[in-house]
């Protein structure tokens, strides 16, 4: 079954990454993208205030399913490199472009045909996708001004969008 696509705002929370090698350092870097407070310790995991989410970032490491149990008991998001069954979120192909962001998962079972789909998806998006972003949340501002339908609003926007691509 699919997974249902997601967006957390991290801004205010903490994400810890677990581990230590190339696989926490590369999930450490993604994270920074979303999240401007990441913790990193290696095994066992040590944090004073509860995370926000908890990225057990060593393959096959001894511990991980009794820490992501762990963290899990106490209401924390998890997410267990290479072990789908034990996260509660996995990490996608993440496309970012400003405030734009898609993500391309396949469950957690064919990582490198996300990463596929990810580079052909971005060759193409707009180079500007940044700009055409501030512009329609300002079009979106002023025409709730304007137009009180959400739904005749929405047409009208995509009307005027349509000529920026």
């Amino acid at each position: 079954m699919p997974l249902f696509p997601a967006f957390l705002d991290l801004s205010g929370g903490t994400v810890l990454v677990v581990g230590e090698g190339h696989e926490a350092d590369s999930k450490a870097e993604k994270m920074a993208l979303f999240c401007e407070n990441i913790l990193r310790c290696p095994y066992p995991p040590r944090y004073e205030a509860l995370p926000a989410l908890v990225i057990l970032a060593e393959k096959d490491h001894p511990e991980n399913e009794a820490w992501a149990a762990h963290f899990r008991e106490k209401g924390v998001t998890v997410n267990v490199a290479d072990r789908p069954e034990l996260c509660d979120f996995i990490f996608p192909s993440v496309i970012v472009r400003g405030d734009v962001s898609l993500g391309i998962a396949t469950a957690g079972k064919a990582p490198a045909l996300s990463a596929m789909l990810r580079k052909r998806i971005e060759a193409a998006l707009p180079e500007d996708l940044e700009a055409i972003t501030a512009i329609a949340a300002e079009l979106t501002m002023e025409l709730r001004k304007t137009i009180p339908d959400p739904h005749e609003r929405g047409k009208a926007i995509r009307q005027r969008l349509e000529k920026l691509f």
